[in-house]
């Protein structure tokens, strides 16, 4: 083992000397580089703004989604997808969902015909929900089929994703209708979307929020926006904080980061012994209105969510919410057994699990091998 690992050793320290001369030391140039945004924002210690505790946090819903392939073949792609949304106020959760953990499965076609000009592709989108009643917190299929055709130049890798994501903010605007006057409603990952159709489920839930006087908000885990210095933009910005002596912190990123990012974007950090920042939206329509008072307030709840010790700094209820709408390897095992029964034991469909059980062969490979 340890010959081998010498051996691994000397092509990784070459790699190293090349990322190094790469990358050589620079001087600081601590605004934020973004293509959308024409006001920029200096990243300074006197820019931050400490997030106080709060005694009275807002109520907080928190949506997330999740998809795990079942099969996949140059011809149809199928997924299995969820969707859940938590409740909570603070620390603690509050009463019952507002929405049903949400499961489905969709089915993407992709059709190739020969014509005068050349090949012709054409997809289409069909959804199975497991419970007929949840049919109304899915997307519509014409809308899933819209969205792959905007993204789908060069097989996109999205595409297996495009349903469970426009059924988040199908999810997001039905519970904002069950929401009241300055709750919030957290998001996980971005305001930014992708295409027309997202773009327009987007536009729904910003407006039935606005009605509503809810705050729309999302949270990332990672970020890859840097500074103007090249600088990774969430790691310097920690390190930026550590002379403010400020534990609990936040600081304004950008107005925006692209015509597609309907959010105001900071850093925040939301506990004092957390180990990561992370990138934080409002909705900028609402953000605009805000006084330093209410900005306060809101991320102060939000820290009063983010002391569970499983993930110290990350609010618990995009914890919560992951728990529940995250397919697992082994949820996507079941429903592949299942699949490949059901189709041998139907004519016309028989030849096809075959097909199918050929593209499973690298990962059994990858199973049998680690």
């Amino acid at each position: 083992m340890q010959a081998q690992d010498a051996a691994r050793a000397y092509p990784l320290d070459s790699l190293l000397r090349d990322l190094e001369s790469a990358f050589p030391p620079t001087q600081h140039d601590d605004v934020v580089t973004n293509v959308g945004d024409p006001q920029e924002f200096e990243l300074k210690p006197s820019a931050f703004r400490e997030i106080h505790k709060t005694d009275s946090p807002r109520r907080m819903a928190f949506v997330d989604g999740g998809n795990g392939t079942v099969a996949d073949s140059p011809g149809f792609v199928i997924s299995l997808n969820r969707l859940y949304c938590s409740l909570f106020r603070g620390r603690m959760r509050e009463g019952t969902s507002p929405g049903p953990r949400v499961e489905f499965f969709s089915l993407v076609t992709r059709k190739v015909r020969a014509s005068e000009t050349g090949s012709v592709v054409s997809y289409g989108a069909s959804l199975f929900p497991q419970d007929g009643q949840h049919r109304r917190f899915l997307p519509s299929e014409q809308d899933v089929s819209s969205s792959i055709r905007e993204v789908a130049a060069g097989r996109d890798p999205r595409i297996p994703s495009l349903a469970r994501s426009l059924g988040e903010w199908k999810m997001a605007r039905m519970v904002a209708e069950t929401l009241e006057a300055g709750d919030m409603l957290v998001m996980d990952g971005s305001l930014m979307t992708l295409d027309r159709t997202e773009s327009r489920y987007a536009q729904d839930l910003y407006n039935a929020a606005r009605r509503r006087g809810v705050i729309v908000c999302a949270l990332a885990k990672t970020s890859r926006l840097t500074t103007r210095g090249g600088e990774p933009l969430l790691s310097r910005v920690r390190e930026i904080s550590a002379v403010t002596g400020y534990g609990r912190w936040r600081i304004d990123v950008a107005d925006r980061m692209s015509t597609h990012d309907r959010g105001f974007v900071m850093a925040v950090k939301l506990h004092p012994n957390a180990a990561f920042a992370f990138r934080f939206e409002i909705l900028r329509e609402q953000f605009g209105g805000m006084d330093e008072a209410e900005k306060d307030h809101i991320l102060g709840s939000l820290a009063a969510n983010s002391g569970d010790i499983s993930f110290l700094g990350y609010p618990y209820g995009l914890v919560d919410a992951d728990r529940y709408a995250q397919v697992r390897n082994r949820d996507v095992a079941v429903c592949r057994r299942l699949l490949e029964s059901r189709m041998r034991a139907t004519p016309g469909l028989s030849r096809m699990a075959g097909h199918i059980r050929d593209m499973w062969a690298h990962e059994h490979l990858n199973g049998v091998s680690s």
